[in-house]
């Protein structure tokens, strides 16, 4: 994969993610609302891109798939119910993969990844977008803060458009 920085130098990254992802948040490293700002969004991308060299050929569902320990599946709508929120947030133990993820790490590594692909390749998979669509709602159900919730509908357009 070619060395680039698209942080600080976004014209390294895809042509297409520069034309879908146009707010200034989504190039701030530094930001820990923004996707790649935390330290959970920037590790996720540059693991990304150090199992991308590795899987050259392989579709980003493999990455997520290994990401979610085999069970990505089980990462779907059900998730972010007002039911199932309520339930994660009264006992965080119970939440998906808990006893690997803390329930904002793992959403946080999933639409990074996906945003990961945009940023290097100019696409998300389709078959992966569903899953950082799960990572987006799951995040703006758990979320009153008006300027995370802004960021996360940035999110959504651009996963739906990629």
């Amino acid at each position: 994969m070619s060395d680039h920085d698209p942080f600080n130098e976004p014209e390294t990254a895809h042509v297409r993610a520069r034309k879908l992802m146009t707010e200034e948040f989504f190039w701030d490293c530094v930001d820990e609302q923004a996707p790649f700002g935390s330290d959970e969004g920037s590790d996720a991308y540059y693991e990304w891109r150090d199992w991308r060299e590795e899987n050259p050929d392989q579709p980003l569902m493999v990455c997520l798939d290994w990401i979610l320990d085999g069970q990505s599946e089980q990462y779907n709508a059900s998730l972010y119910t007002d039911e199932r929120i309520a339930q994660d947030l009264a006992d965080p133990s119970s939440a998906f993969l808990a006893d690997h993820w803390d329930i904002d790490t793992l959403d946080i590594t999933i639409l990074a990844t996906a945003l990961g692909q945009l940023l290097d390749e100019g696409t998300i998979d389709a078959d992966a977008k569903p899953l950082a669509i799960v990572a987006i709602e799951r995040q703006l159900r758990r979320s009153s803060d008006p300027r995370r919730q802004q960021i996360l509908n940035a999110a959504r357009r651009v996963v739906d458009n990629a």
